[in-house]
C-alpha cells in the first residue's frame, strides 16, 4: 500500500515501533522485539497505539541523553508529564523512540510534524476582516 492510498504524509520506523503522520493526526504504533523486551524487563506497561490530533499538538521536542538514544516527545493538553525516568519517558504515550545511532530521520520527521500541524492552525484575522 502506498502513502497516497491511505492518506499518509510520512512514516518512520524504529526500535520503538512506527510513527505515521497523516494530514490531521499522528499515530504512534508500538511493536517489535525491542519494545516487547523493554516492556518485559522494565515493566513499562505502555500503550500499544496512540493517536494524537495535530490541532491539539502544542510542542514536538527532541529529547537527548549523552549515553542513551534520542526520542521525540509530543506535548498536548492532558499528555503525561515527564517522569524523569529516561526509559519510562521514552516509551510514554506521548513519545517515540526512533534510532540508536542516527537521529537525522527523527529530526526530519519532527520538522514534517510541525509543518503539518501549522497547516491546521487557524489563520489570524486582520483588522479589515474583523470589521466585515
Amino acid at each position: 500500500m502506498s502513502f497516497a492510498d491511505d492518506g499518509r504524509l510520512a512514516a518512520l520506523s524504529g526500535p520503538g515501533g512506527q510513527l505515521i503522520l497523516y494530514p490531521d493526526r499522528l499515530r504512534v504504533l508500538r511493536h517489535g522485539p525491542w519494545f516487547t523486551a523493554l516492556n518485559l524487563v522494565f515493566h513499562l506497561e505502555r500503550e500499544i497505539e496512540t493517536t494524537i490530533l495535530l490541532h491539539r499538538l502544542t510542542g514536538v521536542h527532541l529529547v537527548q541523553s549523552l549515553l542513551l538514544v534520542q526520542f521525540l516527545r509530543f506535548t498536548y493538553a492532558g499528555c503525561p508529564a515527564p517522569s524523569g525516568h529516561y526509559l519510562r519517558d521514552a516509551f510514554a504515550e506521548n513519545a517515540f523512540l526512533a534510532s540508536f545511532i542516527d537521529n537525522r530521520p527523527l529530526v526530519a520527521f519532527q520538522a514534517a510534524i510541525i509543518i503539518a500541524a501549522r497547516r491546521l492552525a487557524p489563520m489570524p484575522l486582520s483588522g479589515a476582516e474583523l470589521a466585515h
